[in-house]
């Protein structure tokens, strides 16, 4: 269970969404809202010197941090506030450093051409870097105040510790919510099962389906040493798009995965999908980083 938790607010809803995620899942936590003040992305100051440009910009985020307060306050929760002054992405990270954090919470911002919800520059640095377990909210405060939080769960594995860390923290983080097990066949082939029968391709979707098997039996022990229950899904297809499709249409709450370590060939292999997850997924995403606490 998070217990020291940073949450970045910038005055967008889908900062507050972040906010609103925070206050609802971790009611133990401490957390401390953070404004970061950009003299040189600030749009709202108006042209004049450098000096007043930065002072517009801490008002603005005295002002925001206000707003952070009052949410807070209708939840009874009590808030630290945190302003700075500086590039968002260095100043998050160095602040989650000093302060202790052990989570980190934000929303994610801007639209892509490509795919739906996309990660801003901020929240793409943030998780990329951040040496602790990231949460992104892609909703509005709307919608995560109208879900019945934890919710459903889906936490996909593929049999890396990372994985399994990530399932041990979403069962002991929430251990009111439904949650499922997903595991995605990637096969390097596409073809229906009655066409690969007898060919050396079957021996290929007997090693990956038994490989699954061996993945959500360990996942259904873990969870009875903790007294809960698992439910256990496969899908065919490339990890970060069969775990999307399955987030779209099981009708899940929110999504916990494993993430990448924190050497550069952990970064660079398994952290390309949790990433990839990370900027499609319609729901908020919780990228854990080594076993809980």
């Amino acid at each position: 269970m998070p217990r020291h938790v940073l949450v970045p607010v910038d005055g967008s809803d889908r900062g507050f969404a972040g906010l609103e995620y925070c206050l609802a899942s971790f009611p133990d936590a401490s957390p401390i809202a953070l404004f970061v003040a950009d003299p040189a992305r600030d749009h709202t100051a108006t042209v004049g010197s450098s000096e007043s440009t930065a002072e517009r910009a801490k008002e603005r985020g005295q002002r925001v941090l206000e707003r952070a307060t009052e949410r807070a306050d209708e939840r009874s929760r009590e808030l630290r506030t945190e302003l700075r002054t500086g590039t968002p992405h260095t100043e998050i990270l160095a602040v989650a450093d000093e302060e202790g954090v052990d989570h980190v919470v934000l929303g994610s911002h801007g639209q892509s051409p490509i795919t739906r919800p996309f990660l801003g520059h901020v929240s793409e640095a943030v998780v990329r870097r951040s040496s602790v377990s990231t949460t992104v909210v892609p909703e509005t405060t709307a919608a995560i105040r109208d879900r019945d939080l934890p919710g459903e769960i889906l936490v996909p594995l593929d049999g890396s510790e990372q994985a399994e860390a990530a399932l041990a923290y979403a069962l002991e983080t929430f251990p009111d919510a439904s949650h499922t097990a997903f595991h995605a066949l990637d096969l390097p082939f596409d073809r229906p099962r009655s066409q690969v029968e007898g060919t050396y391709l079957e021996a290929i979707l007997e090693d990956r389906e038994r490989r699954a098997e061996e993945i959500l039996e360990s996942a259904t022990r873990l969870a009875d040493e903790r007294g809960t229950t698992l439910e256990t899904e496969t899908a065919t297809g490339a990890p970060a798009t069969a775990i999307v499709e399955r987030v779209e249409s099981g009708g899940y709450d929110q999504l916990v995965m494993g993430s990448h370590g924190r050497s550069l060939a952990a970064r660079l292999f398994t952290g390309s999908v949790a990433e990839r997850v990370a900027r499609r997924s319609p729901r908020t995403v919780t990228l854990v980083r080594g076993a809980p606490v």
